[in-house]
């Protein structure tokens, strides 16, 4: 279905929020399955886009309200109210994806939401600068827009909405606006259905322009898909008595595994996929600083403390051998092809302090046969793949602070005996140094006092040679030389005196 230009001209802004509803005679109800938008400026830039749904059926704001909001039981706008939206589509638009300015998502990157029968409302947020009208004359917001399209009793109507600019927190920059652009979906008796590639006719201002489509192949039987899956997200930090996986962990981790599988390069051709937690758990394990068992200062074990999940995955998945897909690889392969995208935007979806302390997933999935879908539909499957087995975390011996305290003090006290065991050694080192030095000295000085005593002892016996010698020479010298012999003895003489060689001197 397409919806009728006016003649106002269009106008440019950041997105549109508006409702969906069934006809208050159909008791089928509707599947909303793919958006087409107006995004000329994709024509000379890369432009993204996020289509969101209210997780919960029903208008997105009170719609008894006035221009100033006065007297709003409800209000889901705005950024602060995201956790309430389930993001259903998402991607990049460039312009060789564009038909005359239309932007069609695929069916395969779009998850289909239901519209319940009987006059069911859906609310839808389509978040990218793209182009809208001001409604006709007398509408007002939550007024059925003109359609042009099949003639199907069945076809839901689209609600005028209100142009979002930024998504604010402030609502007062919403103003009123009519969605421009088409939308697909599916019932249960449609007797012409769009195919899974329609072609998209530009928009006129005559409400008789219709697109051209091609009527489904009834010989292609849809049939359902599934996958079981377990994760599990190593953590950083944790609290030791939490053991629990809050609510809104578990609605993230299933929005971010839908966007993530919807849009995986293996999707082609599944739709309306979803995804189910069936069990989730917390496991923290702690080992505690050494100190007081009572401080809360810890240090985690990583390697043992995750979020464990299992989930089942489903999808619809038009099977031309009547052979169900093999969905798990595509779980598989849709995660672990960037984990580290997943968790990021994972966490863009919920702050809760678990997420933030999560790490990259691991993740094996195996394929569901028709049985097991069949249980599961009817709530009595049974959780089968547990494929990270995990030791049991054990409570700490109470004696562990002994038992690390002593070790600790052996440890020291091996470094005092070693350390003690080096400067002995050293001590004893420097001590035999000392005394070789003063051994050396010794030998040192005796050796020059033997020299000194050799020395003064040739000085002595020169000096007596000489002594000698001058001595001898002036004996020699007292007395007149001789010739013919050694001079006359001296004789000494008695003091008798022998008067008779007087006189013979006298008579000589």
């Amino acid at each position: 279905m397409s919806t009728f230009q006016t003649d106002d001209g269009f106008t440019q802004g950041d997105g549109i929020v508006f409702a969906m509803k069934s006809k208050e005679d159909d008791d089928n109800g509707v599947k909303i399955t793919s958006f087409a938008f107006n995004v000329p400026a994709a024509q000379s830039q890369l432009v993204e886009f996020q289509v969101y749904s209210l997780k919960e059926e029903g208008y997105y704001a009170d719609p008894i309200r006035d221009t100033f909001n006065e007297g709003v039981s409800y209000d889901h706008r705005g950024q602060l109210q995201m956790d309430l939206w389930e993001m259903i589509s998402s991607g990049t638009i460039q312009g060789s994806d564009l038909s005359d300015d239309l932007y069609v998502i695929p069916f395969e990157k779009f998850s289909a939401k239901e519209i319940s029968p009987n006059g069911g409302v859906r609310s839808f947020y389509i978040n990218t600068t793209l182009l809208y009208t001001n409604p006709m004359t007398d509408m007002g917001i939550n007024d059925a827009q003109p359609l042009v399209g099949y003639n199907d009793p069945a076809a839901p109507e689209l609600l005028v909405g209100e142009g979002a600019s930024g998504f604010s927190d402030t609502k007062l920059l919403y103003k009123m606006r009519q969605f421009v652009g088409n939308f697909s979906y599916e019932t249960d008796c449609a007797t012409e259905a769009p195919s899974m590639s329609p072609s998209i006719s530009k928009l006129t201002s005559s409400p008789t322009s219709m697109p051209s489509h091609s009527p489904t192949d009834f010989s292609v039987s849809k049939e359902q898909a599934g996958a079981e899956a377990a994760m599990l997200f190593p953590l950083l930090k944790c609290d030791p008595n939490q053991k629990t996986v809050p609510k809104e962990v578990l609605d993230a981790l299933n929005e971010q595994i839908v966007h993530t599988v919807s849009t995986g390069d293996k999707s082609d051709g599944y739709n309306n996929i979803k995804s189910t937690v069936l069990e989730a758990q917390v496991r923290c394990v702690n080992r505690r600083l050494i100190g007081d068992e009572n401080q809360h200062n810890r240090l985690l074990a990583t390697q043992s403390s995750a979020m464990e999940f299992s989930l089942v995955i489903t999808g619809d998945y038009r099977s031309l051998d009547g052979k169900p897909p093999d969905m798990g690889p595509l779980v598989e392969d849709s995660i672990n092809a960037d984990a580290t995208k997943f968790t990021k935007e994972l966490k863009d979806r919920s702050s809760n302090p678990l997420l933030e302390a999560a790490t990259e997933p691991q993740v094996q999935a195996k394929t569901l046969d028709s049985d097991s879908l069949e249980k599961f539909n009817n709530n009595a499957f049974e959780v089968t793949v547990r494929a990270f087995p995990s030791p049991s975390p054990t409570a700490p011996p109470q004696d562990t602070m002994k038992t690390a305290l002593l070790i600790v003090i052996l440890i020291v006290s091996g470094v005092m005996v070693v350390l003690a065991a080096f400067l002995m050694f050293k001590h004893a080192e420097r001590r035999a140094i000392e005394s070789r030095r003063r051994k050396m000295e010794r030998i040192s000085e005796q050796k020059v006092s033997a020299l000194e005593e050799k020395h003064m002892k040739l000085e002595w016996e020169k000096e007596n040679q000489i002594r000698m010698a001058s001595n001898n020479k002036q004996r020699l010298s007292d007395y007149p030389p001789y010739y013919g012999g050694p001079p006359p003895q001296h004789q000494g003489y008695s003091h008798a005196r022998d008067h008779s060689e007087d006189n013979y001197e006298e008579n000589y």
